[in-house]
């Protein structure tokens, strides 16, 4: 063995351990940066605009924008948990003092298919003794709770690293030229013949599944939580930030919309509580409308492509593999055109 082929192996050697060291070193942050990546290049076009506004104080613009991000927050949460846990604390003292009144089931329910006959029994076994239906379910609905307190830590630390992400964009956005250049540069390394088209690519796409996930979420969020206080509904501003993570995670926000409208038929009056149908039938519909038109706007990709990658990125990969996944396919699917075309005999 020659004395080049030592140091070559040396070399490579340090630089692989030097590699997985980084890796292991950054492994727990890898989400949180992640997050802080999405949100810079989702919120740059709104940025750039503040600065410009400011004068070109990039620092001020980031500034402003981590505080605006950490209200929208901070702000629903703070504002729901005052009313949340006085309605928590009114509906333990409803069980404990038996003031809770359930209404007997309908005659009309025994006829329902399948689960008519044990539906009824339980429902008028709630009407006549809760207490009673309460503690024979009490170990299903202790193991519920604990499950429930499991949730709740995890959406407060998932919260926690999202505050931290807003933080880290705002960091991103305030050297926002160095790190555009720098991810030029790495496309360049990998790909040299794609000019930047890579880096544009993956801005839109970011951009495009955002608007098609987060901004849709936010206006069924919206639009839910007006329908809620205008009815009167307790906590209103808690179910309208359910709906929001619901919405953002891919999930129906109608498992908090309906519970609410069957709340609202047994507590107002049929005219108001048709109004409110009317109000959340085209709610629950928006995402079906606005996320094909808003996933696929500015990106050069068919929309079934950057679909199926978001799709299949969440099911794969979690909510993170929204972004990543179409990122990924429409790439994918670039590189597949482009080599096709390079295929084609010349005429």
């Amino acid at each position: 063995m020659t004395k080049d082929t030592i140091d070559t192996a040396v070399r490579l050697g340090l630089v692989a351990a030097l590699i997985i060291w980084s890796i292991a070193i950054l492994a727990p942050f890898v989400t949180v940066l992640l997050w802080a990546v999405i949100i810079a290049v989702s919120a740059y076009p709104a940025f750039r605009w503040l600065s410009r506004r400011l004068g070109e104080r990039d620092g001020w613009a980031a500034a402003i924008f981590v505080l605006v991000m950490l209200g929208l927050l901070i702000g629903p949460i703070v504002a729901s948990l005052p009313s949340f846990i006085d309605s928590v604390r009114d509906l333990a003292g409803e069980l404990q003092s038996g003031a809770i009144s359930i209404p007997e089931p309908a005659e009309r329910v025994k006829g329902w298919p399948i689960i008519g006959g044990p539906l009824y029994e339980l429902w008028h076994q709630a009407a006549t003794n809760l207490t009673a239906l309460l503690g024979r379910f009490r170990p299903q609905l202790q193991s519920v709770g604990v499950s429930l307190l499991g949730s709740a830590a995890g959406a407060g630390l998932a919260v926690l690293q999202f505050i931290a992400s807003v933080v880290i964009a705002g960091v991103i956005l305030t050297h926002h030229e160095r790190v555009g250049l720098l991810a030029v540069k790495l496309f360049q390394r990998v790909a040299p013949e794609s000019e930047g088209r890579f880096v544009t690519l993956t801005e839109h796409t970011v951009r495009g599944v955002t608007m098609g996930v987060i901004g849709v979420a936010i206006v069924q969020a919206i639009l839910a939580g007006i329908g809620f206080a205008f009815m009167g509904i307790p906590a209103a501003a808690f179910w309208a930030f359910l709906c929001l993570l619901l919405a953002v995670l891919q999930i129906s926000i109608v498992l908090v919309v309906l519970p609410v409208v069957v709340y609202a038929f047994y507590s107002f009056e049929l005219f108001p509580v048709l109004l409110f149908v009317a109000w959340n039938v085209p709610i629950l519909a928006l995402d079906n409308v606005l996320k094909p038109i808003l996933m696929g706007r500015g990106v050069d990709a068919p929309m079934l492509i950057i679909f199926i990658g978001a799709i299949g990125g969440f099911l794969s990969f979690g909510f993170l593999g929204l972004f990543f996944g179409a990122v990924v396919l429409v790439i994918a699917y670039d590189l597949l055109i482009v080599w096709l075309e390079d295929s084609e005999p010349a005429s």
